[in-house]
């Protein structure tokens, strides 16, 4: 703990609506309790839009004569600040690009992600590195505390407003700041927000520090982890689920745990427990061949991963699904802060188009049906382009609109049957198929496949869009490129370094970008053949 002889600097890089003001209100009163001049301040953001907004403070002790006046800044200077305490990962990211850290700086950040708008944009994975994140706030940091402060609020029953708590009680436990546990408590007390649940949130923080620095390890959340998905199920799902992840804790290293736990347990609310099994069916297969080549798992990472991704898909059923959860409306009522006195209402705007309304009917239908309509004389009687939606709006939360959705729900059952399963199953052994095979000729070139998946996503249009450009990837760019090198070269440094070129067209330029992608493969065909 630092001893009371010089002026404190504590930036608060926040997320709007996280209540990030809260928090500087908390670091306020516990100086003010230590007889500590200090000033807080929020710098211009949008504070009020979830985007990004910056809390800045200043601490002194009081000086010995009244003469003296301490004059803080009101803004933090780049290399100076002492304590950084970032809510989100990547908004730890902004605060260091921008020169704040520094070899004087502790920071204390949650590493859960609430993903920025250009990471969303992009069709393939636009998401920032967590490894690059980390590694460059070691690098602008005397002393780095992470933790999932997120994770941690719901495995301890709380909401994602108790982050901050978590994260109060965290630089509590660092010794950075000079104050006493007991003026961290009592500044939440005198603060008065959510008393109860946010000094339950300050002591999982404290813990989880305390036991980090006790052991020099990050604590063990294996069986947490396991449990929080669990505890989604009813009693006779849990225990099939139970029973699964004990499966895979004998089968499967540890590297791959987690990922396959997640996705079991998304898999099994989707469809059912045999649907899961299929889906560790599909990554035994890819773990076998993984093995068989000594790879370092990241073949089966990336498949396992983007399987779930896929088998999951977002149809009428699901979306049913999702919208009528107690939890969702819960989720709002909490974030309207309305009182369990007033009515509120959820209207929902639906505009599904034929597709995803005949695709949930069964294939031996609909099959034939679609073949008539995607004939070239069918396309010339009807010239119409766009496609037919049908546009709904039902009050979700009335006794008509709730039971329309609740139907939808009950014809999961159909589900594997229906046309749109049959199409996207199709789509999931293309997948498997291509991983493995690529992946037997190099294991690189069968991870740049595997994790190519990630660019299938969306609803709707979206899906049916980035379904053509994966196959065209696959087949287009991968394939020809592949052959050629397989019969001239014996390696593959063409079509990785291409199909990396192309994965990132697709990525930063939509699915457009997939047109640019097969012109640079055939350019560099052409170029090859003369």
């Amino acid at each position: 703990m630092e001893g009371k002889s010089d002026l404190i600097k504590i930036m608060v890089p926040a997320v709007g609506g996280q209540g990030g003001g809260v928090l500087t209100e908390w670091l306020v009163q516990a100086f003010f309790l230590e007889d500590y001049d200090v000033q807080g301040i929020s710098l211009p953001g949008l504070s009020q839009r979830g985007g990004s907004t910056v809390y800045y403070l200043e601490a002194h002790p009081k000086p010995e004569s009244e003469d003296k006046q301490i004059i803080f800044a009101q803004f933090p200077v780049p290399g100076e600040v002492d304590v950084i305490i970032s809510q989100e990962f990547l908004e730890l990211g902004r605060a260091l690009q921008l020169g704040y850290g520094s070899d004087r700086t502790t920071i204390v950040t949650s590493t859960h992600r609430i993903y920025s708008t250009l990471e969303k944009l992009p069709i393939g994975s636009g998401i920032y590195s967590d490894e690059n994140l980390r590694k460059i706030a070691t690098a602008f940091s005397s002393k780095l505390i992470e933790l999932n402060a997120l994770q941690l609020a719901k495995d301890n029953g709380m909401d994602d407003l108790a982050v901050n708590a978590i994260l109060f009680g965290a630089l509590a436990a660092s010794g950075r700041l000079p104050l006493s546990k007991e003026s961290f408590i009592s500044s939440i007390e005198k603060v008065g927000v959510a008393v109860k649940t946010n000094l339950r949130g300050f002591e999982v923080g404290w813990n989880s520090v305390s036991s980090s620095k006790d052991t020099g390890k990050k604590p063990v959340v294996w069986e947490t982890f396991v449990r929080t998905r669990a505890d989604r199920f009813e009693e006779y799902e849990r225990e099939v689920y139970l029973g699964k992840v004990s499966r895979i804790e004998t089968e499967f290293p540890g590297q791959l745990r987690e990922i396959l736990a997640e996705s079991l347990s998304r898999l099994i609310d989707y469809q059912d427990a045999e649907y899961a099994d299929r889906y560790i069916d599909d990554v035994r297969e890819v773990f076998a061949l993984d093995e068989s080549m000594k790879g370092n798992l990241k073949l089966t990472e990336h498949f396992a991963r983007n399987l779930a991704l896929l088998m999951s898909y977002e149809d009428g059923i699901r979306v049913a699904e999702l919208k009528i959860r107690s939890d969702r409306f819960k989720r709002i009522k909490e974030e309207m802060r309305l009182r369990d006195d007033q009515v509120f209402k959820v209207i929902d705007y639906l505009k599904p188009d034929a597709e995803e309304i005949y695709g949930l009917l069964p294939n031996v239908v609909v099959a034939p049906f679609v073949r008539i309509v995607e004939s070239s004389l069918f396309k010339k009687i009807w010239r119409r382009k766009r496609p037919v939606t049908f546009a709904q709006t039902p009050t979700t939360t009335s006794f008509s609109g709730f039971l329309r959705l609740w139907l939808l729900t009950k014809i999961k059952f159909m589900r594997p049957g229906s046309y749109r399963f049959k199409k996207e199953r199709a789509l999931m052994d293309k997948y498997k198929e291509s991983t493995l095979y690529y992946a037997g000729l190099d294991y690189k070139l069968g991870c740049l496949v595997a994790g190519s998946g990630a660019m299938i996503k969306g609803y709707g249009k979206v899906r049916r869009r980035t379904i053509k450009a994966f196959y065209r990837f696959i087949d287009n760019i991968i394939f020809p490129l592949s052959e050629f090198e397989r019969d001239k070269r014996k390696n593959y440094d063409i079509t990785l370094e291409v199909g990396e070129e192309a994965l990132k067209l697709v990525s930063g330029e939509s699915v457009e970008g997939i047109d640019k992608a097969e012109k640079l493969a055939r350019e560099i065909m052409e170029q090859r053949a003369a």
